[in-house]
């Protein structure tokens, strides 16, 4: 009898141990798991940042040069070349009832 309960308690102990074995592998799967999902996120984040910060160093050799800043000064001051025709319209919503295709027409029968 005594012999019957040794085993008895051992296979209660093992089995305890399995238990708490398995409940410790499923958690760690678990956290696993989620590592893996945060880790290919920050992976996509950290891949979309080095194609910004790509195209913002192109912009930076950019930025400085002579087309640069002609480009801007036309863009953004109206600036205009000596060479250049400026056309000031008296009313410009006028134009809006035309479509580009019409506009084009109109620049060209003024130009000849």
């Amino acid at each position: 009898m005594n012999r019957s309960m040794n085993i008895k308690g051992f296979l209660v102990i093992i089995g305890t141990i399995l238990i708490v074995f398995f409940t410790l592998h499923i958690l760690m799967q678990n956290d696993l798991h989620r590592k893996a999902e945060k880790e290919e996120e920050l992976r996509t984040a950290l891949a979309k940042l080095e194609e910004e910060n790509n195209y913002l160093a192109g912009q930076m050799d950019l930025v400085g040069t002579d087309d640069y800043i002609a480009y801007t000064a036309i863009q953004n001051y109206s600036y205009v070349n000596r060479d250049d025709i400026r056309f000031e319209y008296s009313n410009p919503q006028a134009l809006d009832a035309y479509t580009e295709a019409e506009v084009r027409i109109l620049v060209e029968e003024m130009a000849q």
